[in-house]
C-alpha cells in the first residue's frame, strides 16, 4: 500500500491554513470551459435550425453547376461564378444524382462535399493532438469545432459552402507544409487558389511554413490553379475579367456596406427602392479587397525577416490575414470568419495543445455580434447598425492586435 504524503499542500494546508485541492482549484475554469462548449452547441443548433437553402446558391453558382452535372462542358466554361472552378467541380458528381428533384434537394446535396475539408481539416488535427498525448475530450472537441460551430451553417445558409472548403484547404496546405508534406502542401493551396481569390492570403504563409524547395511548391499550385481557372479564361475571357474586377472591386460598387468593417463610419444612410442602406464611400470600397492582399505583404515580409521566427508562426500569421480580411472588407459578412476560425484553431491545436479556448471565445463573440439576420440591417432594425459596429470592433480589434503582438514581440 502506497505510503499517504503527509506535506501540508497534500493535507489541504498550507502555512496553517486551509488551502484548495488541485483538482478544486480547477473546477471553475473547467466549469466555464464547460458551459462556454455547451454554448456553442446552442448557437450552433440555432443556426442550424434558422438556416435557409443556400440564397446566393441560386444567383451565383446554382446555372454552372447544372450545366456541368448534365454533361454540357462547354455551356459551363461559359459562366463564371464569383466562385472558383474547382469547387464548382467537385460538387457537380452530387449534383447529378439528385438533377431533378427539389432545388433544395440539389443545394444540400452539392453542398456536402464541400463540407468535407472541414471534416478532413478536423480529424488532422485530432491525430496530431493524439500524437502529443492530449486525451479524446480534447482531441474530438477540436475536430468537432471544425465543422460543428455556428458559422459553419451560416455558410450553408448564404449558399456559400465553398467557403469552408477554402479556409481548410489554405489551412491544410500551412499544416502539411510543417509536417513536410510539401507536394501535398503544393496540391492543397493549388486547390484553394482555384476555389475562392482570396486564397490569395494563404501563398506566404505556405511559403514561410515550407523549409526548403519553396519555388517547387509555389510552381506546383500555380500549375493546379492554372489548369482549373485557364479552361474558363480562354473560354470566355469577359467574363472571367468581369468576374475578377467584380471580385476585387477595381471598377467601382456602389458603396452598400454592413457595420462590420472599419470603413463603415465614414458611410451614411440613404433610401432606395429596396429601402434605406448603409452607403460609404465608393473609394472606400474600391480600395477594400486589394488592401487586404497588399496588407499581406509587409506582414508576411516582417516575419519572414525575424531570425528567432518559429514555423508553426505561418498558422498565427494565416489567422490574422484572415481577420484582416473581415475587418476590412466593406461587405463582411459572418460567413466570411471561416476561414480565420479553423486557421485560429489550428494553430492552437499545434502551438498550445489542449482546449481551443480562444477558438470557442471568437466563435462566441462572433455569434452574438451576428445574432440578428443579416438582411434585418436593412429593414426595420437598420437603427441598430451603429450598436452592431461597435460591439463588433469592442472585440475584434483588440483580438487581432494580440494575434499581431503575439507573432511579433520579441522572444526570450
Amino acid at each position: 500500500m502506497p505510503a499517504i504524503p503527509r506535506s501540508e499542500e497534500a493535507c489541504g494546508q498550507r502555512d496553517g491554513r486551509p488551502v484548495a485541492a488541485p483538482m478544486l482549484r480547477g473546477m471553475p475554469a473547467r466549469a466555464l470551459t464547460i458551459t462556454a462548449v455547451l454554448a456553442v452547441v446552442a448557437l450552433t443548433l440555432r443556426a442550424a435550425i434558422g438556416m435557409e437553402p443556400g440564397l446566393d446558391y441560386f444567383t451565383d453558382a446554382s446555372q454552372a453547376i447544372d450545366l456541368l452535372a448534365a454533361g454540357n462542358v462547354s455551356g459551363f466554361l461559359q459562366i463564371q461564378p464569383l466562385m472558383g472552378s474547382f469547387s464548382l467541380i467537385v460538387r457537380a458528381p452530387f449534383v447529378r444524382l439528385v438533377l431533378y428533384e427539389d432545388l433544395d434537394v440539389v443545394y444540400y446535396v452539392g453542398a456536402l462535399p464541400l463540407l468535407a475539408g472541414g471534416i478532413v481539416l478536423g480529424l488532422a488535427l485530432r491525430r496530431h493532438l493524439e500524437r502529443v498525448g492530449q486525451g479524446p475530450a480534447v482531441q474530438w472537441l477540436v475536430a468537432a469545432l471544425a465543422i460543428l460551430n455556428p458559422l459553419t451553417f451560416r455558410a450553408l445558409h448564404w449558399g456559400h459552402p465553398e467557403e469552408i472548403l477554402a479556409g481548410a484547404l489554405c489551412v491544410g496546405a500551412v499544416l502539411a507544409a510543417l509536417w513536410d508534406r510539401r507536394i501535398l502542401s503544393a496540391v492543397l493551396l493549388g486547390l484553394a487558389l482555384a476555389t475562392k481569390q482570396w486564397a490569395l492570403l494563404a501563398v506566404l504563409p505556405v511559403l514561410l511554413a515550407t523549409p526548403s524547395r519553396r519555388l517547387g511548391v509555389l510552381l506546383v499550385a500555380g500549375v493546379i490553379a492554372a489548369a482549373l481557372t485557364l479552361p474558363g479564361i480562354l473560354s470566355s475571357p469577359q467574363a472571367f475579367s468581369s468576374v475578377s474586377q467584380n471580385a476585387a472591386l477595381q471598377t467601382g460598387s456602389d458603396g452598400v456596406a454592413t457595420p462590420y468593417n472599419v470603413f463603415w463610419p465614414l458611410g451614411s444612410r440613404e433610401p432606395t427602392p429596396q429601402g434605406d442602406r448603409y452607403f460609404v464611400p465608393i473609394w472606400a470600397s474600391t480600395i477594400s479587397h486589394p488592401l487586404i492582399v497588399l496588407v499581406a505583404l509587409p506582414l508576411s515580409l516582417l516575419l519572414w525577416r525575424r531570425p528567432d521566427r518559429r514555423r508553426d508562426d505561418a498558422l498565427l500569421l494565416l489567422a490574422l490575414l484572415f481577420s484582416l480580411r473581415c475587418v476590412l472588407d466593406t461587405w463582411n459578412i459572418d460567413y466570411y470568419a471561416v476561414p480565420f476560425v479553423l486557421a485560429l484553431l489550428s494553430w492552437e491545436a499545434v502551438r498550445r495543445p489542449g482546449v481551443p479556448r480562444l477558438t470557442i471565445a471568437a466563435i462566441l463573440l462572433l455569434s452574438v455580434s451576428y445574432w440578428g439576420e443579416h438582411v434585418r440591417f436593412y429593414g426595420q432594425t437598420l437603427e441598430d447598425a451603429p450598436w452592431l459596429f461597435a460591439l463588433y470592433m469592442a472585440w475584434v480589434l483588440p483580438l487581432t492586435a494580440w494575434l499581431a503582438r503575439t507573432l511579433y514581440r520579441p522572444r526570450t
